[in-house]
Order: structure tokens, then C-alpha cells, then sequence
């Protein structure tokens, strides 16, 4: 069972030695300061991991014929996204998945997409809250968008988005907290804290599908004309290393 956001004020209070009742110099109470720290903790572990429960896929965006910008969320429809990990085009004739481009390398080779005729999109680039799509549509396409979320504002009634990581916010609650308060020393003893319970969750998510893949090391082997660069040879064979 979640926690509270009334309750995880508590803890944070009762560890940092303060009263929730505490008055600031500007007259907030500790546990109004308490529980934006909190909020601030939940951006703090969202920019270091996007956790399962924060990542969605929706299905109900679309593309406009001959419209190349949009807005994630008025045009798109996402809900506080953080970030694009895919687009898939997906009608009845040729779906696809449209790949991400640095803008850099999408401005270097197309710095003026009007310039081409109109079709179906291959390519996006983001820029700030903004996605453009090249070819610039010319019809209307379904979109399924995966994408991480930011958690949403937690209040003393609510609970967090974050699931089953109660402790995880307490801690970066703290650590806020601390830092807020400028007492640098319980800061540094709580950031390390933070990083070992962050691991412990990022550890405890799977990704069964996942499989290394292998990557060329050092000196590759022989290409065809060059036998004498048999990768196989020893230091004591006549042709080992071998001057091209």
C-alpha cells in the first residue's frame, strides 16, 4: 500500500528534525515547503530513470497533411512527456517506424523540407516540446507513440505515480529537503543514500528481451589478400604480424 502524501511529509519531517507545524521566514509551513521538496525528489528520480510504471503508449495521436511541426502535448496529445522513445506510422498499407534524427544532421542534409515534395513521414527530429516529421505528411497518419512520463504533482491526499517505492521518495524527499535548508553536510551523507536506494529499483525492473550484442576489439583479422594476418597465429609463427 502507497503512502500517502500527508504521510511521506511526516517521515521526511520526523528524520529531518522538524516540525510539520514549523513556520518559514516567509510564513509557508514546513509541510507546504515539505511536500514541493518531495515533488522536486519525484523530478530528481524521473531524470535519472525512467521507471515502468511512468512509461506509456498512446495510440490516439495523428499527423495532418502537409503540417510538419507539433506540439507533443496540444498537438499530439501526450500526457507530461519527458522524452520520445518511439514512433511507429501504423495504417492498412505501409507502416513503419519513423526514426530519430539529431537536428544537426537533419538540417545539414535537409535544411529546407519544404523543398521536397510531400508523403509519408521516415524521419523526426525533436526540439524542445516540438516534434517535425520528414517528408512532410501528405495525409493524415496514425501514430502509436512510446514515451516516458514525468510523475504527477503528488498532494497530502494523493499517492505517488511511482510504484511501490515509498522509501525512494522519503529519501529524495530528505535530500531535498536538506539542500533546501542548506545543511550541505546531511545532504552528502542523504545524496548517497538516494544513489543506493535508486539502484536498488533500477535493479529491481527486468528486461527480459534484452541480449548483448558483441562489438569488434582490437585488431581485426585478415580481409582477403592478406593471409599473413591470420588472426589465429602465435608470437612464434614465421608470418605472425606480418608487415603489410
Amino acid at each position: 500500500m502507497s503512502l500517502t502524501g500527508s504521510q511521506i511529509v511526516d517521515e521526511v519531517c520526523d528524520i529531518v528534525g522538524k516540525k510539520v507545524t514549523a513556520v518559514s521566514v516567509s510564513g509557508q509551513s514546513l509541510q507546504t515547503r515539505v511536500l514541493r521538496f518531495v515533488n522536486w525528489g519525484q523530478r530528481r528520480i524521473a531524470r535519472m530513470h525512467s521507471f515502468h510504471e511512468l512509461n506509456q503508449l498512446y495510440t490516439g495521436a495523428s499527423l495532418v497533411a502537409d503540417q510538419k511541426r507539433y506540439h507533443w502535448t496540444s498537438d499530439l496529445g501526450l500526457t507530461r512527456p519527458k522524452d520520445i522513445f518511439d514512433i511507429r506510422l501504423i495504417d492498412g498499407e505501409n507502416s513503419r517506424k519513423i526514426e530519430r534524427w539529431n537536428p544537426r544532421r537533419f538540417d545539414r542534409i535537409y535544411p529546407r523540407p519544404e523543398n521536397y515534395t510531400t508523403g509519408r513521414p521516415k524521419i523526426y527530429i525533436r526540439w524542445g516540446p516540438y516534434l517535425e516529421f520528414f517528408k512532410i505528411p501528405d495525409d493524415s497518419y496514425p501514430l502509436y507513440i512510446r514515451y516516458p512520463q514525468w510523475a504527477s504533482e503528488l498532494t497530502l491526499d494523493g499517492t505517488s505515480d511511482f510504484e511501490n517505492k515509498d522509501k525512494l521518495l522519503i529519501i529524495a524527499g530528505v535530500l531535498e529537503t536538506y539542500l533546501a535548508l542548506q545543511e550541505n553536510a546531511e545532504a552528502g551523507v542523504w545524496y548517497k543514500y538516494f544513489l543506493d536506494e535508486m539502484k536498488r529499483c533500477t535493479h529491481g525492473e527486468g528486461n527480459v528481451d534484452w541480449e548483448p550484442e558483441a562489438e569488434a576489439h582490437g585488431e581485426e583479422g585478415y580481409k582477403s589478400g592478406q593471409p599473413w594476418r591470420d588472426p589465429y597465429a602465435l608470437p612464434g609463427d614465421p608470418l605472425w604480424n606480418y608487415p603489410e
